[in-house]
């Protein structure tokens, strides 16, 4: 009888996942998506950074800042378009204050500069300053004992617009960090399979 001969079996590269990259995957593709990934992970981080964590942080210094009467010599309510057709508020003061008898003045309303439109507090703490100036009532300011031309009116944490903040930030951030763990798995298991073809490369059946 013709003696015939069985192909040796294929060997391939060991993959506990199941899966595997598709065929369009290479590190130049890779590296392009990873490249449109960071606009999204710096948003997130800036917003981090420069947003919601300079807020805590002055909040935290002002909570040893000492209450003074102020005199409001300007106010008003900022009004701006918003998202979705919404109105957002800012409020814009200049106040003057003393202390130790030395005169200070003071441009700052709250922790929370600019304008937004998340819940009333802009648009309360203008009307109360409005007020003050039109009656020439006092209001309390808090100065920084250490740098007394360091003041603020409201040093009040916004909890709902920080967690707002905050869910935007850690949104961006983390779908850029997580879609990159993924494109880090993809190029690893393209790494395994070169590797192991270099070294197992598949062999032909013998006539």
């Amino acid at each position: 009888m013709p003696r015939t001969s069985s192909p040796h079996p294929t060997q391939r590269t060991a993959n506990t996942s199941g899966w595997r990259p598709g065929p369009g995957a290479s590190p130049l593709t890779l590296g392009l998506a990873a490249l449109f990934l960071l606009p999204f992970v710096v948003i997130g981080l800036s917003m981090l950074l420069f947003g919601a964590g300079p807020k805590v942080v002055d909040w935290v210094r002002a909570q040893s800042w000492q209450a003074t009467p102020a005199v409001v010599e300007s106010a008003a309510t900022i009004k701006e378009p918003g998202h979705k057709g919404g109105t957002a508020s800012g409020v814009e003061v200049r106040y003057r204050y003393e202390v130790d008898g030395k005169v200070y003045w003071g441009q700052r309303a709250s922790l929370h500069d600019g304008t937004d439109n998340v819940n009333s507090f802009q648009q309360q703490l203008g009307e109360r300053l409005e007020a003050a100036q039109r009656s020439g009532t006092p209001v309390q300011v808090w100065a920084n004992p250490a740098q007394p031309a360091e003041s603020i009116v409201d040093r009040s944490l916004r909890l709902d617009l920080l967690a707002l903040q905050l869910i935007v930030a850690l949104g961006f951030s983390g779908f850029g960090m997580g879609m990159w763990w993924v494109l880090l798995r993809i190029w690893l298991s393209l790494r395994l399979e070169r590797r192991a073809l270099k070294a197992h490369p598949t062999q032909r059946a013998e006539p």
